[in-house]
């Protein structure tokens, strides 16, 4: 009788520890997919925040140029100035266009290069846009909820800067762009 028992219990162990096999096995693969897809939303995620670091830091040159500069004459549409990035835009003008902040020419041909320590495929890259003075020229006048509004005895000079932040890979930039306000002296 102890024989028989025996006899019907041999193949049990053999099936249970085969079906514990695969559900490990299923378990692991399942764990390093998750893993690889988490390492790879973090790289993007570090992509992210360093191209719009690097894109805020052309922001803050093309502010510093702005508050260095002495002469709105710097904004010309022609001229060697283009090359820095440096335009003027005259409501009259109905000839003018933006430049085409989407074609990696306009960065490499039209723009001023960021300073900066970020450890990025390329240094932030700006150029800006003379928008003229408030009161000559009406894409100047800017004013979102009472911010912007005329002072008296005042000039403001307006400005557009856009820069363009690139990532480790080269692959993807951010582009910012925001408007400034100067006192003319």
């Amino acid at each position: 009788m102890i024989s028989s028992t025996r006899q019907k219990q041999q193949g049990v162990a053999l099936v249970v520890s085969l079906i514990i096999l695969v559900s490990l096995t299923m378990l692991g693969l399942t764990s390093i997919q998750r893993t690889t897809t988490d390492l790879a939303m973090a790289g993007n995620q570090r992509e992210t925040g360093l191209m719009f670091q690097a894109a805020e830091v052309g922001l803050d040159s093309a502010q510093d140029f702005i508050e260095d500069s002495n002469t709105n004459a710097d904004f010309a549409n022609t001229g060697p100035n283009n090359a820095l990035g440096l335009f003027t835009v005259m409501a009259s003008d109905v000839t003018y266009t933006s430049p085409n902040y989407f074609a990696d020419t306009t960065w490499t041909t039209a723009s001023q290069t960021a300073t900066t320590s970020l450890d990025a495929y390329e240094q932030p890259r700006y150029m800006i846009e003379y928008l003229g003075d408030r009161s000559q020229n009406p894409l100047a006048v800017i004013n979102i909820g009472g911010y912007g509004t005329q002072q008296t005895g005042k000039t403001v000079s307006i400005y557009r800067s856009t820069t363009r932040g690139v990532g480790l890979t080269g692959n993807s930039f951010r582009y910012v762009q925001s408007y400034f306000g100067k006192d003319k002296p």
